[in-house]
């Protein structure tokens, strides 16, 4: 088995740093890649920033980004890497470097060993001096000690098979999601299936037998017209509870003594997405996590946070799967709230209603400032945001639909696939156990 050192330097035709100046952001046009951007391998571009053309001539000037080249983060966050895909037409945004292999170096083996431990241990430490340090400089970057080895073609297929595998599972998972809100939306927003049988007509893509759960008519009511038997309900009516979150101690003591996870909302979309490495484990109280343990059925909102170009009011709907996922017993944080339905359906009616919210932008109607940080006005919400709950038989038919859609959305497998990934790739980068072949299916 063959076992060489070479630096980065000589794997690259380029090493190319970017330009030290901040872009001239603009509301669209050419994409300037940022580090937020860039987490764990995988480039990001759900919410891009962009810069003009004129902007994006001034940062190409060394180098134009282009398919199969790598980014590397020198700090904030320090170390992390992505690839530029096919298609995307970008420029590098600050503290970063772009990388490009040479002709006769596998890219994709480069990008892997680059988030090895091996490598990334180097990165960590400051070279001769056993301190750790805050960012990468330039010359430490090219001296970067790369692992040569037999079949690196075949490692870095095997490795990128499994996060092509994660990628689509992640991008059915929201789709599932938007079919979610799609029969939502068509329900108990447009109600489709009441007009269609107003007009004599069968319920598009529905069987009869559900079809005949649906009123004939549409009747006026004080807030418009609804479905005959159909109520428009306060969210806050549909709880059983409303409590603020908790953040204890990252230590136990002889109050805090209880170990969970503590879900944040910035942990949401991670937790939508199949990730579980961002919630921190920490030690409350444990009365506290009598009231505020969360259960199948409830919903986390963040109520404390966001940005100039991101409102408060994420939600997570908590299935089974998430309870797995998280492991430990859990809590919302102290910028979260636990909502309590009234039973699973309820909560599962009101998820997908509070997701189609945030999706519109509505939940900038419910928030405030307060010392330059957006607070969600809980109280107001819940006595000013209406749901509209169908009958029992049709509220059955909907979760018997979207109930198994969330259950896969939020299923493991990205969690046991990411797993394998990490034992994999320390061992594989470092030739402790070779591939004869590879099966990822």
């Amino acid at each position: 088995m063959r076992f060489e050192i070479a630096t980065l330097e000589s794997l690259c035709e380029l090493v190319v740093d970017c330009p030290h100046s901040t872009p001239k952001w603009t509301d669209e046009g050419i994409i300037v890649l940022r580090n937020q951007n860039i987490k764990n391998g995988v480039l990001d571009l759900s919410a891009p920033s962009f810069t003009n053309e004129e902007d994006y001539l001034k940062r190409i000037k060394r180098a134009d980004p282009k398919e199969g080249d790598i980014v590397f983060t020198r700090e904030a966050p320090m170390g992390e890497v992505c690839m530029i895909p096919e298609g995307v037409k970008c420029c590098l945004g600050q503290r970063q470097v772009l990388l490009r292999p040479k002709s006769d170096v596998n890219g994709q083996y480069l990008f892997w060993a680059l988030q090895s431990p091996y490598v990334q241990q180097q990165i960590a430490w400051n070279e001769g001096t056993g301190s750790t340090v805050s960012n990468v400089r330039i010359p430490v970057l090219k001296a970067l000690n790369i692992p040569r080895i037999d079949n690196e073609d075949m490692i870095a297929k095997s490795l990128s098979d499994i996060a092509s595998k994660m990628a689509l599972n992640t991008q059915t998972n929201q789709t599932l999601e938007q079919m979610a809100q799609a029969i939502f939306k068509s329900w108990f927003v447009d109600f489709d299936p009441v007009k269609a049988k107003m007009n004599g007509k069968q319920p598009e893509g529905m069987d009869a037998a559900t079809a005949s759960l649906f009123p004939e008519k549409l009747v006026d009511t004080d807030v418009g017209e609804l479905p005959d038997g159909w109520k428009l309900v306060p969210v806050g009516e549909l709880l059983d509870k409303a409590i603020g979150g908790d953040w204890g101690k990252e230590e136990p003591d002889e109050k805090h003594t209880e170990e969970v996870r503590i879900v944040r909302g910035t942990d949401i979309p991670k937790l939508h997405g199949g990730a579980i490495d961002s919630v921190p484990v920490r030690y409350v109280e444990s009365k506290k996590l009598k009231t505020r343990k969360l259960e199948r059925g409830d919903i986390v909102i963040e109520v404390s946070g966001g940005s100039k170009d991101q409102p408060t009011g994420r939600t997570l709907f908590i299935s089974d799967n998430i309870l797995n996922r998280l492991e430990l017993p859990s809590e919302p944080a102290s910028f979260c709230r636990r909502f309590k339905p009234k039973s699973y359906e309820i909560g599962l009616l009101l998820a997908v209603h509070f997701q189609l919210m945030y999706k519109a932008g509505k939940t900038w109607e419910y928030q405030n400032q307060s010392t330059g940080i957006s607070n969600f006005q809980t109280t107001y919400f819940l006595e000013a945001e209406h749901v509209v709950v169908p009958s029992e038989e049709v509220l059955a038919a909907f979760i018997k639909q979207v109930s198994p859609m969330m259950d896969m959305a939020h299923s493991n497998q990205n969690i046991e696939l990411a797993k394998l990934r990490d034992t994999l790739l320390p061992k594989l980068i470092s030739g402790e156990i070779e591939l004869e072949s590879v099966a990822t299916e």
